[in-house]
């Protein structure tokens, strides 16, 4: 596992902090209760959180690389 998938744990910790933030905020923002607003600003930051992963990922060069390139960066001969 790469480090950068440790930030998918982000989300789900913040989607669970939100109960107990709530709990002593208490407030209305944008005329919705606390807790509404903080799972749709974490439903977004999800998003935001699954692309920088997709785009430090590296698998993507991976899979487009030519098999050639594959089997000498492996050391493996042809």
């Amino acid at each position: 596992m790469k480090p950068v998938h440790c930030l998918a744990a982000l989300p789900i910790a913040a989607f669970y902090c939100g109960g107990w933030l709530a709990e002593h905020v208490g407030t209305r923002l944008a005329g919705l209760p606390f807790l509404m607003t903080w799972n749709i600003v974490w439903l977004l930051l999800t998003s935001v959180v699954m692309v920088v992963m997709f785009r430090f990922d590296g698998s993507r060069e991976a899979a487009s690389a030519p098999a050639t390139d594959l089997r000498e960066r492996d050391g493996a001969a042809s």
